[in-house]
């Protein structure tokens, strides 16, 4: 089935408010000095910036002008509110914009240039489009369901696709999270001492869930977990690994054996890259859940 002509049009605005984003992201980045810095919840872990705030602002106010009717959910906005149900549901035939405008607000912060804005387009909760630019870096990800996807125009996975038998000539990565409450940090480091044990080649943590898994998709990294992220940090990402060849799944197994659903608002996230042989990357997958231990997190 090829891609749908709306959701080309809904692409091509995301790459323009994205690259204008970029801008005010990039110039903030290079004097940082003046950042004011605030605390989510006084959480040392998890910040926010007036950039952060202004730049989610500016894409909603140019998408709303172009799609008054559609739904609109930004990490700010949805924080300042204190609610944190994003509303997306699996029946609703509503296009959804979901916006990061800053994933990797910590590294923005410390000057790692892993910083991305991230915008996604989804419809019965399914993404259909994501745009996850790093102007930093200059790298711009971009995906369209049934439509393929890319990295500044060159389609992905970027060759060489590797082989990748087993975990162990894998480079995987995971995050900590704002959470560091003892009950989740020990699930998390149960997974992470099981995975690297296996053992994996290696292991990174690069502050961004967004271009985690974009680096997934282009192939830099072999696989990803983690839990503790929202809607608006996988949304985007998600279309453009999976039209990359790549698997995104949750961390819960299905019951059902058909073609598993991603539930971006399930709080959790595993995911391979493409490899020469499908069953390879799902045989990995399958290798990291049996590692995994329920963390619990309130549903977005």
């Amino acid at each position: 089935m090829p891609a749908s002509e709306d959701h080309k049009e809904y692409l091509k605005h995301a790459l323009h408010i994205a690259r204008t984003a970029g801008q005010t992201i990039l110039a903030a980045f290079n004097t940082r000095s003046s950042l004011h810095i605030d605390l989510k919840n006084d959480n040392d872990a998890d910040l926010v910036t007036q950039v952060d705030r202004s730049v989610e602002a500016a894409i909603f106010s140019y998408l709303r002008a172009q799609y008054p009717s559609h739904r609109f959910v930004g990490e700010e906005g949805t924080a300042a509110s204190g609610d944190t149900n994003t509303g997306i549901v699996a029946n609703d035939e509503t296009p959804t914009w979901v916006v990061d405008p800053v994933d990797g607000t910590t590294n923005f912060v410390h000057g790692f240039p892993f910083v991305a804005v991230s915008i996604a387009v989804v419809i019965r909760g399914t993404p259909v489009v994501g745009v996850v630019y790093n102007p930093i870096m200059n790298e711009m990800f971009q995906g369209l369901l049934n439509g393929g996807s890319s990295m500044n125009d060159i389609a992905l996975p970027l060759p060489p696709v590797r082989p990748l038998k087993s975990l162990a000539s894998a480079l995987v990565a995971t995050e900590y999270g704002s959470d560091r409450g003892s009950e989740v940090l020990d699930a998390k480091f149960a997974a992470l001492r099981d995975v690297v044990g296996s053992p994996a080649r290696g292991v990174r943590s690069l502050g961004s869930a967004s271009l985690t898994m974009c680096y997934v998709a282009r192939g830099a990294l072999d696989a990803y977990w983690e839990a503790g992220v929202h809607a608006w940090d996988v949304a985007g990402a998600t279309v453009i690994l999976r039209e990359a060849g790549g698997l995104v799944s949750n961390w819960s197994k299905p019951d059902s054996s058909a073609a598993e659903p991603y539930d971006i608002c399930a709080r959790n996230v595993v995911c391979v890259r493409k490899t020469a042989e499908e069953l390879h990357a799902k045989a990995i997958l399958e290798s990291i859940r049996t590692t995994l231990r329920p963390v619990g997190y309130t549903r977005d």
